[in-house]
Formats: C-alpha cells, sequence, structure tokens
C-alpha cells in the first residue's frame, strides 16, 4: 500500500489561511517541490491568449532578481489593513513587500546594505574575475527566501562585503514591516578535515567564495540552507546548515566533501523536497566521494532538528566517477516528491530521470538496483527541473531539458511512461530550458496551464540574453500564448535564467534582469 503524502507541519507551502485565500511561502509552491498551484480558478485554456491575456503592469526594484518571488494573502500591515502581498527580493541585497492586486510603491523596502559605512552586496568579479559568466553583476541575495507565515517572518540569506571582508547572514524579517525579528546570524562552520585546503586538520567555511543558490526551507522547526561553488573555482565543497527558526542559534552544518573537495549543491535554485516526517533531500554535484563523510553526486535523505543534520539514507551511482569526469553529474536539478506516493524524482546532467522509493534510496551498489526507473530524455540537461500535475488523464510530470522542447511524462503509480505522452513544438535555444509552473482548478479538464519562461534566441549559459514567457495547455502541450505575440504590450525583457513563474489568483508574476517584476493577467474589457 502507498502511504499518503502529507505537507508537513513546519514545511512551508502552498496553503491556505484562516480566511480561505492561497499563500505560496516557498520556491516551487510546496514541500515536494512539484511547482504546481491548484487552487487557480481564474486562468484556464479558455482566456489565456493574445486577445485576453497579457503584461498589467511592472513593478520597479533595485537590482535582478533570482529569487522567486513570494505571496502572502490578507496580511494586515501597520494603518494599511489587510492586503495580498508580493515579496521580492534582489542581489542588490534590498528586500520589497508591493500590494500584489495593484502597481505602486512598496508597502516598504528594507535595505540590508549601508555604503556610508563601506557595506555593499558583493560584485561578483571578486570571485570570478569576469563580469560576463553565470552571474553578472552583484552577489546579493541570490536564493528564494522562505516564509512562516504563523510567526509572520521571512528567512533569507543575504551575501556583504563590509570595507573588503566578506559575509554571509541569516536574516529573519517582519513580514509588515522588513524590520529583524532577531539580530542577524553570520554564517560560519567548522569541520574536521584531511582536505588538501584544510588548515590544521579543519575545514572552514568560505564566506566569499561559497556560492548560495538553492531555495530556503523550513523543516522541523529549522531553517535549512545549502552552498555550492561559483563557476568550479577550485578549491570549494558543499555544506548544508540549518539554524533554529525561533533563534536563529545554529543547529547543524554539514559538508559533503570534508576529505575531498566539491560536492557543491545548486539545484538550479531549487529548494530540497520535504516529505511527511520532517526528511529532507538533496542532490549533490560531481565530487569527491567514500560514502562515509564524502557524498559527491549523490542524493541525500537528512534528518534535522535541534540535534543537528544526520545522513539518513542515500543514492550514489554505480558510475559516478565517470559522471564526475563528464560533469554529468547529479545536481543539475533538485528532488520532486510525487504527491500522494512515497515516490521521489530527481535527475541528472547527461539527461537521466531516476525514479525512486524515498524510504530506501539504496546507496551505491554495482547495478544500481534501488532505482525503480530510469529514463533517458533524450534533450540535454534538465535544469530548471519539473513540475507536477494531477491532470484529468493522470498524474503527469512536465519537463523542459535545454536542447528540447517541453515534454510530458504520464505517472500511472508505479511509473513514468518511458515515452512522452505530449510534446511542444517550440525547441529550447540554449541554457537553461524552461522554467515550468502548472497551474489549474484541481483536476479539472480545461484549467490546466504550463507556463515557461525561457531563453529568447541565444544561450543564458553565461552572460544575459532574452527572454520569453510561453503558455501551455497543460492536457496537450498546444501553446495558447507567449509574450512576443505582442511584443510592445507583453516583452519579458531579460531573462533570469531557473526563476519560474509565480502563478496566483488569477496573476502570473515573473521577474527579469530588468529590475522589474513583470505582472501578466486577463486584460482590462476593451485593453
Amino acid at each position: 500500500m502507498i502511504p499518503s503524502f502529507r505537507a508537513p507541519a513546519l514545511a512551508l507551502c502552498f496553503a491556505y489561511c484562516a480566511a480561505g485565500q492561497p499563500d505560496v511561502l516557498v520556491n516551487r509552491y510546496d514541500s515536494g517541490v512539484t511547482g504546481a498551484d491548484t487552487h487557480e480558478t481564474v486562468l484556464n485554456v479558455s482566456n489565456v491568449n493574445p486577445a485576453h491575456f497579457g503584461k498589467l503592469y511592472s513593478y520597479y526594484v533595485d537590482g535582478a532578481v533570482f529569487a522567486q518571488p513570494l505571496y502572502v494573502s490578507r496580511l494586515t500591515f501597520p494603518g494599511r489593513g489587510a492586503i495580498n502581498a508580493l515579496f521580492v527580493a534582489t542581489m542588490n541585497d534590498r528586500v520589497y513587500a508591493f500590494d500584489a492586486d495593484r502597481p505602486g510603491p512598496p508597502l516598504w523596502m528594507r535595505d540590508l546594505t549601508d555604503e556610508l559605512h563601506g557595506v555593499t552586496p558583493v560584485p561578483v568579479v571578486d570571485i570570478t574575475n569576469n563580469p560576463e559568466l553565470n552571474i553578472v553583476g552583484n552577489a546579493g541575495i541570490e536564493s528564494t527566501p522562505v516564509i512562516d507565515r504563523a510567526a509572520s517572518a521571512l528567512f533569507l540569506l543575504a551575501r556583504t562585503k563590509e570595507n573588503g571582508q566578506y559575509f554571509q547572514r541569516l536574516h529573519k524579517l517582519d513580514l509588515r514591516t522588513g524590520a529583524d525579528l532577531l539580530p542577524p546570524a553570520t554564517v560560519e562552520a567548522a569541520v574536521k578535515s584531511s582536505a588538501r585546503d584544510a588548515v590544521d586538520g579543519v575545514l572552514r567555511f568560505n564566506p566569499r567564495a561559497g556560492n548560495q543558490r538553492a531555495a530556503l526551507v523550513l523543516a522541523e522547526g529549522q531553517v535549512v540552507i545549502a552552498w555550492a561553488s561559483h563557476e568550479d573555482i577550485r578549491p570549494y565543497h558543499g555544506w548544508i546548515m540549518a539554524y533554529d527558526a525561533r533563534t536563529l542559534h545554529q543547529t547543524g552544518a554539514l559538508c559533503t566533501s570534508p576529505d575531498g573537495g566539491e560536492g557543491g549543491i545548486w539545484q538550479s535554485g531549487r529548494p530540497p523536497a520535504v516529505d511527511a516526517a520532517g526528511n529532507v533531500y538533496f542532490e549533490v554535484g560531481n565530487g569527491s566521494w567514500n560514502g562515509e563523510r564524502d557524498f559527491g553526486n549523490s542524493v541525500l535523505k537528512l534528518h534535522v532538528g535541534a540535534n543537528g543534520i544526520a545522513i539518513a539514507d542515500f543514492f550514489t551511482p554505480h558510475d559516478w566517477e565517470e559522471l564526475n569526469r563528464r560533469d554529468a553529474d547529479l545536481g543539475s536539478t533538485g528532488p520532486l516528491l510525487v504527491p500522494g506516493t512515497r515516490f521521489l524524482i530527481a535527475g541528472s546532467k547527461d539527461g537521466t530521470l531516476y525514479l525512486f522509493d524515498r524510504d530506501h534510496l539504496g546507496k551505491l551498489t554495482a547495478t544500481d538496483s534501488a532505482v525503480l526507473q530510469r529514463i533517458a530524455v533524450e534533450g540535454g540537461r534538465p535544469l530548471a527541473g519539473p513540475a507536477y500535475w494531477n491532470a484529468p488523464a493522470g498524474g503527469t510530470l512536465y519537463l523542459w531539458c535545454d536542447a528540447d522542447v517541453l515534454k510530458a511524462f504520464r505517472f500511472d503509480g508505479k511509473q513514468l511512461s518511458p515515452a512522452p505522452v505530449a510534446k511542444g513544438a517550440v525547441q529550447s535555444k540554449g541554457s537553461p530550458g524552461g522554467a515550468l509552473t502548472v497551474s489549474a482548478d484541481g483536476s479539472r479538464s480545461g484549467t490546466g496551464l504550463v507556463w515557461a519562461a525561457l531563453t529568447n534566441g541565444k544561450s543564458a549559459d553565461h552572460g544575459k540574453a532574452p527572454g520569453i514567457l510561453r503558455a501551455y495547455n497543460a492536457e496537450t502541450l498546444e501553446e495558447l500564448w507567449n509574450s512576443e505575440q505582442q511584443r510592445r504590450r507583453d516583452r519579458l525583457g531579460t531573462l533570469v535564467k531557473f526563476v519560474p513563474p509565480l502563478v496566483i489568483a488569477g496573476k502570473v508574476y515573473v521577474p527579469n534582469f530588468d529590475n522589474a517584476v513583470n505582472v501578466y493577467g486577463i486584460l482590462p474589457a476593451g485593453n
């Protein structure tokens, strides 16, 4: 019997507050990382078209938005009453709260820098010596924050350069004002190590080099954060840390390669998955492995809590060394938990999807015996990763790799269809492929839409590239609308890769690299 999937008590997800309005409190909507808004009653296949749907307005901010915006319904602001609020963080270390229902200035803005006293975002050239690589500009708030509605708190990781020194700090901000609810926690960690870059047998977290792209989550009362590298600049190590959400005291720190190297966790910005028991699942990129302390190129299942972080189970492919050599490792995307089941889906850079029983990842075997299914998607790298919807015809996994068309795979309760059951007609022009969101009114036919943000005309692997937003019928993958059909009205602007559209309450919020978050929806009559 397959156990039901329940959201963990502290896994902040796509939820309903007491007033019955939806919230989006974590990247990709829910603790299973499904990327699906299944309570969308406004947008559907009949009204998302160039005549009725388009850009309504934009919110303007001070920098690039690499974090998916988050949404809290009917939040009470001092002197303003209950407002549906959109929260936006930028790479210039600023955080904004906007009225999600109308254009205008922010409800509040919090600046975590102080240029007068030498506190600035981290210029990425300080790390890479090149302004035109994966990140262009500053590396400030890069990952998607996470919200605890009950505590009226937003948790985020900010990076700053302070009079020549580099810091990373975990902040807990008041949703209503942007003020710190607690003094921020400076990120520090050290482990015993025999790595080449250890000093006197101790390896310390490097706040200058550590790239914190994977979205934050809450699990078992802990804020869980993970790090990788910038541009594979060696030496580097993957780190996972946990902080008590009430106090911001660090409760655990795990290095994924303490006796070797690499093992970064970036997941194209996706968060780890969190199951009903509070277990946390990450994918680790290429790196050293010994199955005891080094866990490069692996899927990890972790217990987190007040007593620290412990590895409960893992999967490592038998050919992990060859995958390392070809840079075809796990870790380019993140795990997804299939709703209503115990199954977990992961992916690798070589274009492979893996299906696991989340309760038996199987460690390392000569035949990868714990892998329930392996599918070659034959379309390049699955970077921004999949989204999942219980469609009228059955559970469906959507994926748009960086050299492919949008594809849909059916899940029958035990395995995925080996071949796609539907395909889109437009091929990605290069990295990163489509960052996907599904919106639907439950499983009702005619309401399912797949939204994709992707490059328009060139690869966005390095430097900047123009972007496009596309909408598809989720049952057929027929394209219904895109932002270039009425370009003067709907143009997306410069793509921020890996950031999926936020679809909620009849609107679609999409950030760009041009200091804005565009808002799309049903056009006013006569527009």
